[in-house]
């Protein structure tokens, strides 16, 4: 191996993703400077704000904007400690797999991504930017939690993926620099979903082009059953997270047993099924997904959830052309600069 040439790889990525961030406080472009050995951040790499002078260290090879509790109110903190103890215990990528990118990214051209650079606006542990990857040429992965760690070993074989840990309402990234932006099932977590909308189209360059995902309003059966699910979310929110995972568990296993194995035995009797079926969309995934999903579900504080109507003025209104909104276990939305 060619240990120069090597550096020289690492230092000219490390470069590219400078020219791709600014200063989340006063928007100015960042520098690489070496810590003091007698500062706060002894023995690590920073980013300083040549307009500020506000610095980020850089640990483990991520920039770091964020720390932990370092985040708007008391719901912003438990929404960042719940999706950092979320993705630290269910950090696999490999159940979903490629079913669950299937879905995400359903009626999306990837090859359209060839050559291109890719946001992926609050990664969690990293699966669609890990996936995104192949068919991109730089994807950075921003997440304000723990899970960003997560992310960075998920994505540690793919070269051209750059974790960072930031906040999505101060993202700290340069105006009009990504050709796509992804955000999938977070900003329904913001209490400012408007304005982290807004700053994720500010990135887009112009004819860029931005995906959600949002929870969909349901009525009948499943908007009854979602009803009495934001009853227990009024404690559940409250929990601590290893009591709140434990319970989680347990109702998963309820739920798998009398409505998954039903499901699935309906579909073996060749009985169709119907996406508009409570829980059917984890017919196709292992138990370990929906207990994923159940402690997101009943863990984070903020939860909102739209029409299909109020996803189109959403992506409308922070200045989104050619907006289409389509069902697909919830809302995706798309929408071009």
């Amino acid at each position: 191996m060619n240990v120069a040439a090597s550096k020289t790889n690492v230092d000219t990525m490390r470069d590219t993703l400078l020219e791709l961030l600014r200063c989340p406080a006063c928007r100015s472009p960042l520098t690489r400077v070496p810590a003091s050995p007698s500062g706060s951040h002894t023995g690590t790499e920073l980013l300083r704000c040549v307009g500020c002078g506000r610095q980020a260290p850089i640990r483990d090879g991520i920039p770091r904007f964020v720390q932990r509790g370092d985040v708007g109110d008391e719901a912003a903190q438990r929404t960042q400690a719940s999706f950092g103890y979320e993705w630290t215990h269910f950090k696999d990528w490999r159940p979903s797999g490629e079913k669950n990118f299937d879905d995400y990214f359903s009626h999306f051209d990837l090859e359209w991504l060839r050559g291109r650079t890719v946001l992926d606006a609050g990664c969690g542990m990293g699966r669609h930017a890990r996936q995104v990857a192949p068919f991109a040429e730089t994807v950075v992965a921003v997440d304000f939690s723990g899970a960003i760690d997560e992310a960075a070993r998920n994505v540690s074989d793919r070269a051209n993926v750059h974790c960072i840990q930031g906040d999505l309402t101060r993202l700290p990234v340069a105006d009009e620099v990504f050709d796509f932006v992804c955000s999938l099932g977070v900003l329904h977590h913001l209490d400012d979903t408007t304005g982290a909308l807004r700053g994720l189209v500010r990135a887009l360059k112009p004819g860029g082009r931005l995906r959600l995902y949002l929870y969909w309003k349901r009525d009948g059966l499943s908007g009854a059953v979602l009803s009495l699910v934001a009853q227990a979310r009024k404690i559940t929110t409250r929990l601590p997270f290893p009591v709140l995972r434990a319970l989680c568990w347990l109702l998963s296993l309820g739920l798998f047993a009398g409505v998954i194995l039903p499901y699935r035995l309906l579909l073996m009797l060749r009985m169709h099924g119907s996406d508009s079926w409570p829980l059917f969309v984890y017919v196709k995934y292992p138990f370990n997904v929906l207990y994923n999903d159940q402690f997101d579900r009943f863990s984070a504080p903020i939860e909102k959830r739209y029409s299909e109507a109020e996803v189109g003025a959403l992506l409308e209104s922070a200045g989104l052309r050619d907006v289409r909104v389509y069902p697909r276990f919830g809302w995706i939305g798309d929408g071009v600069k």
